[in-house]
């Protein structure tokens, strides 16, 4: 008993040793930056000088008076646009080369591409192909005696090119997620429903659909998460974040306020509240999970 409870001590350290430098990245890269960004918002604290000023809530009522800031928050709901398309798309696309369709590795190293590619080589494309000048989109659209629109100088059209954008680079990446989720579905299922005379769509119903719910899960939120932090695209797109504040996304706005503007416990105090935000909505997320994912037998 005594040798047995000495291995299991042994083991338990060992165990600890392999978890440490994940405790320790976990306590210095998260909590510690996460405790200092809820101290510093309620404080004067300027980025250029180390004095700072306990101030209360003053930063938060500053915050929730700023119409930039709620101007921010539309554009940034309106950033959670392209997650249902490159969803739709990516698994029409992973379903299809399941299916082995020609050329399927091909596509499958086209549609990769943008996800791994320079996000600044891609807007420059997109800046070109979209200007309004000498762009080959409006150029097209001439063609047919349509008089395109100013992507990059109207807010509302450019927040529609990086939503297409977004979703076009997307699409890749995500289809790999549902193609590796396709090869798990066991083919007894489809076998047995064949016996019983189910059509294709009405395999892919009730088969393939409820199978594929809890990546489909798992790609809705970390697509929540990230389409809310949307920050480079429009920081490259509208650097001043547009006309009247119309592309600017909450980050963005963070972005300014702690570096452009010195501002660090104000932009501390509206990260601490844009944080706490996702955290409310994931929480949500997985409440309403249980009703549409399925979790197996």
């Amino acid at each position: 008993m005594n040798r047995r409870s000495k291995l299991m001590r042994r083991e338990g350290i060992a165990g600890l040793l392999f978890v440490t430098p994940q405790l320790i990245y976990f306590l210095l890269f998260f909590l510690l930056p996460l405790g200092i960004c809820i101290y510093a918002g309620f404080t004067n604290w300027n980025i250029l000088s180390p004095n700072r000023m306990f101030t209360g809530l003053r930063n938060f009522e500053r915050l929730f008076a700023d119409p930039k800031f709620w101007t921010a928050l539309q554009n940034t709901f309106y950033m959670l646009i392209p997650i249902p398309f490159y969803l739709c798309f990516a698994l029409a696309f992973a379903y299809c080369c399941h299916k082995k369709i020609l050329g399927e590795k091909v596509f499958r190293v086209i549609y990769y591409l943008p996800f791994i590619s320079s996000i600044v080589a891609l807007t420059l494309i997109w800046k070109w192909l979209f200007n309004s000048q000498y762009g080959l989109v409006n150029n097209f659209l001439g063609l047919f005696g349509i008089d395109g629109p100013d992507w990059l100088g109207d807010p509302v059209w450019t927040k529609r090119m990086i939503v297409i954008m977004i979703s076009w680079k997307m699409i890749g990446i995500i289809s790999i997620y549902y193609i590796a989720a396709l090869k798990n579905v066991p083919s007894t299922y489809y076998e047995a429903a064949q016996l019983d005379g189910a059509t294709s769509w009405q395999q892919f119903r009730k088969i393939t659909l409820p199978m594929l719910t809890p990546t489909t899960f798992y790609l809705l939120i970390t697509g929540m998460i990230g389409s809310l932090q949307t920050f480079l695209e429009v920081q490259l797109f509208a650097p001043d974040g547009g006309r009247g504040y119309g592309v600017g996304t909450i980050v963005f706005y963070i972005w300014q306020k702690a570096f452009d503007s010195s501002q660090m416990g104000y932009a501390c105090a509206c990260a601490s509240i844009f944080g706490l935000f996702i955290m409310i909505l994931t929480i949500a997320q997985f409440a309403v999970s249980r009703k549409w994912v399925y979790e197996g037998e």
